[in-house]
């Protein structure tokens, strides 16, 4: 009788933070109470009932794990461990998950047609046709979603009554390709409503010049450079929107569950507009009971339902906006709640779900290991 093979998944992180299988570990998640890194954990407790191990690659590499009969390979977008794995023997290039928009890093999108040539499948919130402008060639896609640590809402932040009007938690950052970005909206929304004392902001680097994001060829001492370059810009010649987000901003949040559920709006816009690119955003506020004013996947409707949001695009500016919410009735209001919990309840919502996410790979490794999971 014949030997069971042993499988290992390898993953690389989005970055080298989450390596050393701290991936895998909700007290390494940079933000306590979000648990962003409950995805995974769920991922390899779920491959590990069948039978599969699960590591981070970096520890292949080093050798301080063992190589299994068979050994798939998967990255959330790390690039810089692929090329010499696929020299191996005894490894699948199996998946690559593009993990940021076009324009928050375009030099991955530069290299992806290079890229899918080295792996067996490409996977992204956007299809084909949406990402195509931003490719130097042909990239056949698969779809993901954006897999959410939670499937259902924070009872207590949700419960909170106490509410003030409006707010947004975002960092302050720009990106390197303007393309239907969003980025300078969400300033435009700040300073509207800041200016009638409506909202509060929150998030880091507000204190600061905005940093510049999005994976680079220059090297780190010439960012550093350009970064104090704009601190000195900026306090010579203050940029207005940033000034008028400086009035408003209350510092960062350790939850932001908790933040959110002191208001009954947010302010929750995608960093670009492109289609199927929905992110935690909106997830995030549908969980704390706030309401969220979404602007950003022009197919939003399709993922989420749209009794639960504030939909920007039916306003001709934020005159008509606040006019709108000004007016809701609490009874309004509150079944814009209760659509949101709903919501998590719904077929609509399992694509985002943390077991969906692990059944993506449950179909890798049946392709590539012959494993039924």
């Amino acid at each position: 009788m014949s030997a069971v093979p042993t499988i290992t998944l390898f993953v690389d992180p989005l970055t080298h933070h989450f390596e050393r299988d701290a991936l895998f570990d909700l007290a390494r998640a940079p933000v306590s109470g979000d648990s962003i890194l409950e995805p995974y954990v769920h991922l390899r407790h779920w491959l590990a009932e069948r039978g599969v191990a699960t590591h981070t690659a970096d520890l292949l590499m080093r050798g301080e794990v063992g190589p299994s009969d068979v050994n798939v390979y998967v990255t959330m977008g790390m690039r810089t461990r692929y090329k010499r794995l696929a020299r191996r023997g005894d490894v699948s290039l199996s998946a690559f998950f593009v993990p940021e928009c076009p324009i928050a890093d375009p030099l991955l999108f530069e290299q992806l047609y290079e890229v899918s040539g080295d792996f067996k499948r490409i996977y992204s919130f956007s299809d084909d046709a949406a990402l195509r402008p931003f490719l130097r060639g042909p990239v056949s896609f698969r779809p993901f979603r954006y897999p959410y640590a939670f499937d259902d809402v924070h009872e207590e932040a949700w419960a909170r009554s106490e509410r003030g009007f409006l707010v947004m938690i975002n960092g302050n950052k720009v990106p390197p390709l303007k393309t239907r970005e969003l980025y300078t909206e969400r300033l435009r929304a700040i300073a509207y409503f800041g200016a009638r004392d409506e909202i509060d902001l929150y998030g880091i680097g507000w204190h600061g010049p905005s940093y510049r994001i999005g994976r680079t060829r220059m090297p780190g001492t010439v960012q550093m450079l350009q970064y104090r370059v704009d601190g000195l810009l900026d306090r010579l010649r203050p940029d207005p929107l940033l000034a008028a987000a400086r009035r408003v901003w209350k510092g960062s949040v350790a939850v932001k569950a908790d933040a959110l559920s002191r208001y009954t709006f947010a302010i929750c816009f995608e960093n670009q507009i492109l289609d199927g690119w929905v992110t935690e955003k909106i997830f995030d506020c549908l969980a704390a009971g706030t309401v969220p004013v979404y602007l950003g996947a022009p197919d939003i409707e399709r993922w989420v339902a749209p009794e639960c949001f504030v939909d920007m695009r039916r306003f001709s500016g934020y005159d008509e906006l606040r006019a709108y919410l000004r007016d809701l009735s609490p009874a309004e209001i509150g079944a814009y709640r209760e659509a949101g919990r709903a919501y998590f309840g719904s077929e609509q919502f399992r694509p985002f779900t943390k077991q969906a996410f692990a059944e993506i790979f449950g179909e890798i490794l049946a392709e590539d290991a012959g494993v039924s999971l």
